[in-house]
């Protein structure tokens, strides 16, 4: 299916070639382009022709016969919030697609993911992955 994003049809014994980061142009309005370098955790915003757009998170980056594909979390909205902002739970199950050319990615880390971390199961940085609730940031601080 992901060959189907290209508008090939190709299948290939050959083995694909793994990466922890891709560098990606976005072509903007008025001839502009910005280009930006993917990494895996990265959460990326994500239009299909099946889910519109949602939120991901990148789980692998990889190469096959030239073209370029990404591994993907789903995130889902759970109608919960914490300090005015949503809460996102990782999609466990196998019924959403999870590999695309890289060419469905809108936008990289423009939405905030943070950790809902919970009482004792994370301790800075080390987080208990087992809990996949994260809260999609809503406000930014600027230091003054």
């Amino acid at each position: 299916m992901a060959y189907e994003d290209f508008g090939e049809d190709v299948a290939s014994n050959n083995h694909p070639s793994f990466f922890e980061s891709a560098s990606l142009t976005f072509a903007k309005e008025q001839g502009n382009t910005i280009q930006c370098i993917l990494h895996v955790g990265d959460i990326v915003s994500v239009d299909t022709a099946e889910l519109e757009e949602g939120y991901a998170i990148i789980r692998g980056i990889f190469r096959h016969q030239n073209f370029a594909f990404i591994i993907i979390d789903w995130f889902e909205e759970t109608n919960l919030t914490k300090l005015d902002c949503p809460i996102y739970r990782l999609r466990t199950g196998n019924n959403w697609r999870r590999i695309f050319s890289i060419s469905v990615i809108n936008t990289v880390n423009a939405a905030h993911f943070v950790h809902n971390c919970k009482n004792d199961e994370c301790n800075g940085d080390s987080h208990n992955f087992r809990n996949n609730m994260y809260i999609r940031n809503m406000y930014f601080f600027k230091a003054v």
